[in-house]
């Protein structure tokens, strides 16, 4: 069974559409953020067989009832990507830490 995913559409300079799969919304200094990922899942690695993948940060912005992406500012991209990597391991401990054996 295929579950729900949220799926957006982006236009880029080229006028090609871009599907992108939201993939987690966080909080970072009192702003919003998306993490994306492209919706083929490829990999973004040249001339190999690996799974890794390309993701994407994007500033969340409320207009009315609408939300808007907006791309991240270049000298606070280092900085969201160390906080999105903090946040991913400390649930990744959660959930070992969550984790009980029963006899």
């Amino acid at each position: 069974m295929e579950e729900n995913k949220d799926i957006l559409i982006f236009i880029n300079e080229d006028d090609e559409e871009i599907k992108m799969e939201i993939l987690d919304y966080f909080h970072f200094q009192d702003q919003e953020y998306v993490l994306l990922a492209p919706v083929d899942g490829e990999c973004t690695c040249q001339h190999c067989d690996c799974s890794e993948q390309e993701l994407y940060i994007m500033k969340v912005v409320i207009n009315g009832e609408m939300e808007e992406f907006h791309p991240v500012e270049e000298e606070k991209l280092e900085t969201l990507i160390q906080a999105i990597e903090l946040l991913y391991d400390e649930q990744a401990e959660e959930d070992e830490d969550g984790l009980e054996l029963e006899d």
